[in-house]
């Protein structure tokens, strides 16, 4: 009768990396591995998907952990332990010798904590501000309110970054965070006339929304399931969104700015 917590190997952008290395995609993860127990869980699991780990910085420092706990509907609710831990502490000087072999990509995908804590999000900034031009970069929002301290600033880099991105993602929920009431349509016009090709909003069981090409829009639906547990289910659908485009020969910003449907 007592809790017990099982470890599995999670994190935003790991979670697709993986995802696409399963269904066969030339996939690297960029980012710090602990050399813990939980590290080599990582590791293991990452090369069992044909990831591929050329762009991996492997450190001392400690794993994030997780704690989730998933109510009837599936819903997790998450607690983080995240002081001091690898992917928190990367810095520009451990990301600098990969730059040129990520501008030669096809797609990098950035978001989630990584974006939101310090000084990890100034670092993976960096990174999108040294990409953007070179390669299709793909934006998931993911909000994990307890890593923003200051929503404000946060938003600013939010911005600041629709201003970079090729493909943007984000759920209702995190729209709410950031923005409230402020009509979707209004703004997400603003991103398009900044420069993003894609815009993806992502409403669970009401399916998912596509605004692209100045202002154009198409809903698609998703077929009914039972839920087990929502966790990783928005970083399975990136790596879905990108495997798709790339079979589509879309990965290319020049196609994706005058993608039609």
């Amino acid at each position: 009768g007592e809790v017990q917590y099982t470890p599995h190997v999670g994190g935003s952008i790991l979670n697709s990396a993986i995802a696409l290395g399963r269904l066969g995609a030339d996939t690297y993860f960029c980012g710090a591995i602990s050399n813990d127990t939980f590290g080599s869980l990582i590791e293991n699991c990452y090369k069992k998907s044909r990831v591929q780990e050329d762009f991996v910085i492997k450190t001392n420092r400690s794993t994030t952990l997780a704690y989730s706990d998933i109510n009837d509907d599936g819903i997790a609710k998450y607690r983080f332990v995240d002081e001091n831990s690898a992917g928190r502490l990367i810095d520009k000087n451990s990301i600098k010798p990969f730059i040129n072999n990520m501008k030669n990509a096809k797609a990098l995908l950035v978001g989630g904590i990584s974006l939101q804590a310090e000084p990890s999000g100034t670092s993976w900034q960096w990174v999108v501000e040294q990409v953007a031009g070179h390669c299709v970069i793909y934006y998931d929002a993911n909000i994990r309110p307890n890593f923003i301290e200051d929503k404000a600033k946060y938003l600013k880099r939010f911005e600041r970054l629709t201003k970079k991105v090729d493909i943007i993602k984000i759920s209702e929920e995190d729209y709410s965070y950031l923005y409230g009431e402020q009509d979707f349509i209004k703004l997400s016009t603003e991103w398009l006339e900044r420069g993003i090709k894609l815009i993806v909003l992502t409403l669970g069981e009401q399916g998912v929304k596509v605004i692209y090409g100045g202002g154009k829009e198409i809903s698609v639906g998703v077929e009914p399931v039972k839920v087990i547990d929502t966790i990783a289910a928005g970083d399975s659908f990136n790596a879905g969104l990108l495997f798709h485009l790339d079979k589509q020969k879309m990965l290319d910003q020049e196609k994706l700015a005058s993608i039609e449907v």
